[in-house]
């Protein structure tokens, strides 16, 4: 349960900055209060996986060997917040 909980919350995240995207540590900085990293993780992969969120990956200006990940909300991802298309059992919506 508390795995669909965190992937509505980004999903909500990311539609609040849509049509840009997000760092992973700002996610991370954002939800770490209540949620676990790794949680946090594993749910951006499933949402990427599930094709509502796009994942995109640059080497670090700084830090060699480490990348910067950018999160982005694609419109599957939109349509699923706005109940255009089918829920998805895996994700809990915050509507209202």
């Amino acid at each position: 349960m508390k795995d669909t909980i965190v992937r509505g919350k980004i999903l909500d995240l990311l539609k609040k900055v849509y049509p840009n995207g997000v760092d992973e540590i700002t996610i991370i900085s954002i939800l770490y209060q209540y949620h676990k990293t790794e949680d946090v993780h594993a749910s951006l992969e499933y949402l990427t996986d599930k094709d509502y969120v796009e994942k995109k990956q640059q080497p670090h200006p700084f830090l060699t060997q480490d990348y910067v990940r950018w999160y982005k909300l694609k419109p599957r991802g939109v349509d699923l917040l706005e109940g255009n298309i089918d829920p998805d059992p895996g994700i809990l919506i915050q509507r209202g």
